[in-house]
């Protein structure tokens, strides 16, 4: 009951908060645009999806050691827990050397990544700050691995959340008074350090046995055991950074900083959305990590079921929701110049439920610590991807870019998570779960099909009432279809007493 009550809280906390930033994120990229041009707007894009590129070189180094906590938090063993975060620490000193190595090296390649623009702030200058906030990320941070072991996560997010508000009010007032995009970033990097310093000094008196000096050096087994999952997160952070920011490259490169300040927007709303849905598995993958501790196949099967059934639920209604207000959204927003093509935005949408999906199988890869087996097959996806995606914007422009995302999943879930993941946790066979995903997928494509239907004729109606109209239309025809394919199964069942069970608690 404990892990539960701990699991709810963490998700409400997490989607509240991240809701209400990703709100302030649009008033802040909003008045970029505005005082300071699109431009400015594209090379904030480009150069952060570099920096999240760069950041592969903490190699997932978190998640390994947080999956070794959950034994010792659990049997509240303090002297191993010390062990873990002095390595934590020490790896993480390293890490920030190897960033800053990187960082100057790419430096020098900078003119041929932006291309020609008309900024006229240096643009090395600019891409320091950026490097600083990424290093500035790492200041004490090593101290919130013990809260997510804990299921406390929670907190992080509160303190993230105080101090994020106060930076965007900072870097607005920055922006309308000054028009200095330098002062802008300066602000970012002091947010990171503050709200890590507040964390730390929270998790100081929460925790005082952390402030033991005298710490044993963590046992050459772990070491190795850390390692080697490492490795194999090595793998999976490249492949996946390389999918996502190598987009970014793509758009640039191929289509120009123009297209890209274009594109900033689309990823802004559509990369906040995936950020706070991704917040409730994220926040389950430490209850799951418990859970797995003293599970058998057929109960992991049961519990995955409901998860990947709460996932279509919640990303299958987003995306019908997203299809419909995406362009009202962003005339209201940006303006009518800053407009993708429908054709642009169908496949935006599908890319983000595909991405979305992966939530349920990721949630138990990663609590079960499966980095290693599964290595080389982010690599190939990127590489598929990154074929694909330049082959398919020379001729269709940026619908190439991200239909070359959706087809590199293929390798994905087709191959690796049946074989690597649902297998050995669940004994679920690969047809078996290739099937549950292509019926999910099948159901969403005939929604989009009849949300087309209905929305269509509200492109002439004013902006606000063909936002809400449309974004109210989708929701509700997503649960007519829905109901009418999984009213009767055993997970809606399941959270319909789950439901009538805390009504009659209250």
């Amino acid at each position: 009951m404990q892990r539960t009550k701990r699991s709810l809280v963490n998700v409400t906390m997490s989607v509240v908060t991240n809701f209400i930033i990703l709100f302030t994120a649009f008033a802040v990229q909003k008045t970029l645009v505005h005082t300071m041009g699109g431009e400015y707007n594209g090379l904030n894009g480009l150069f952060s999806s570099i920096i999240s590129m760069m950041s592969l070189a903490d190699l997932g180094l978190g998640t390994a050691i947080i999956y070794h906590m959950y034994r010792p938090v659990a049997d509240q063993n303090y002297e191993r827990i010390n062990s873990l975060l002095r390595f934590y620490r020490t790896c993480y000193i390293a890490i920030s050397g190897v960033i800053l190595v990187i960082g100057i090296t790419v430096s020098f390649f900078l003119p041929m990544l932006v291309g020609e623009t008309s900024i006229h702030d240096n643009i090395y200058l600019i891409f320091a700050l950026f490097l600083a906030d990424c290093l500035c990320s790492y200041f004490l941070a090593y101290k919130r691995s013990l809260l997510y072991a804990s299921q406390m996560n929670y907190i992080a997010d509160l303190v993230y959340f105080a101090v994020y508000l106060l930076q965007n009010a900072a870097q607005i007032f920055v922006l309308i008074a000054f028009h200095n995009f330098i002062l802008f970033l300066i602000v970012k990097s002091l947010g990171k350090c503050a709200s890590n310093l507040i964390l730390s000094l929270y998790i100081g008196r929460k925790f005082p046995y952390t402030r033991q000096k005298d710490t044993a050096p963590l046992d050459s087994e772990t070491r190795q055991d850390i390692f080697r999952k490492v490795k194999g997160l090595l793998f999976h952070k490249l492949g996946k950074l390389c999918v996502t920011g190598s987009d970014s490259l793509v758009i640039t490169g191929v289509l120009g900083l123009g297209m890209m300040n274009l594109y900033a927007n689309y990823h802004l709303i559509i990369g906040g959305i995936t950020s706070l849905l991704n917040k409730i598995f994220e926040t389950l993958t430490n209850s799951v990590g418990d859970f797995l501790l003293d599970s058998q196949p057929a109960r992991r099967l049961e519990v995955y079921r409901k998860i990947d059934f709460i996932n279509f639920w919640f990303f299958g209604c987003v995306s019908a929701g997203m299809y419909a207000v995406l362009q009202p959204l962003m005339l209201l927003w940006m303006g009518k110049e800053f407009l993708f093509d429908k054709a642009v935005i169908w496949i935006l949408v599908i890319n983000f439920y595909l991405e979305g999906m992966r939530a349920s199988v990721t949630t138990f890869k990663e609590a079960a610590g499966i980095f290693h087996e599964d290595r080389r097959i982010p690599l190939v996806e990127a590489l598929v991807n990154l074929v694909l995606s330049i082959l398919l914007a020379r001729r269709m422009g940026i619908s190439g870019v991200f239909l070359g995302t959706i087809l590199s999943t293929g390798v994905v879930y087709f191959y690796s998570y049946p074989k690597y993941v649902c297998k050995p946790l669940f004994h679920m066979t690969c047809r078996q779960y290739i099937g549950q995903t292509l019926k999910h997928l099948a159901l969403l494509l005939i929604i989009l099909g009849i949300t087309e239907c209905f929305i269509r004729p509200m492109e002439l109606w004013n902006p606000w009432l063909r936002f809400f109209a449309a974004g109210m239309t989708s929701v509700i025809l997503f649960h007519i279809v829905f109901f009418v394919f999984y009213g009767k199964s055993t997970e809606m069942h399941y959270y319909i007493q789950l439901f009538r069970t805390k009504l009659q608690q209250k």
